[in-house]
């Protein structure tokens, strides 16, 4: 299914797919993730790296292994380690992993939950939860499709 979500999004102009991720920078990065008390990369958000590491769609983006510098942009798009790092020192961040970010709100997997929210990024309130990835993209699949393609 996710590989289904994606070849839609790459039918839509502008959207952002990144070279599929290493194996050995999965691992990598999981291992300085937990170290550092974030939650591991869950089994789903694995797959979906290793079919493009990280993504941006209609301004939605969700990060990978690696940073990707996007020339005509002159910026850097981050990586999973770059943006929780920022997150370090917040106890509510323990066990939880930000994947992306959409508008003001932050993607993220809670590990003890087993959950994707869109959580407010201001009082950390999920907006939305879903128990996959593959149901966390699909709410993006369903906004981008027509109302009468549903």
């Amino acid at each position: 299914m996710i590989s289904r979500y994606l070849n839609h999004f790459r039918q839509i102009t502008g959207n952002t797919f990144f070279e599929p991720a290493v194996e050995s920078n999965l691992n990598k990065i999981n291992m300085e993730l937990t170290n550092r008390k974030f939650a591991s990369i869950p089994d789903e958000y694995r797959n979906f790296l290793k079919l493009s590491d990280g993504l941006i769609i209609n301004g939605i983006e969700f990060y990978g292994t690696m940073p990707h510098y996007r020339e005509e942009k002159e910026y850097t798009f981050p990586n999973l380690i770059t943006v929780n790092e920022y997150y370090l020192s917040y106890d509510y961040f323990i066990h939880k992993l930000v994947i992306g970010r959409i508008s003001e709100n932050l993607l993220l997997y809670n590990e003890a939950e087993k959950v994707y929210t869109i959580t407010d990024r201001i009082n950390l309130r999920p907006i939305l939860e879903c128990d996959s990835f593959v149901a966390f993209l699909k709410i993006f699949y369903d906004h981008a499709l027509p109302q009468n393609e549903r």
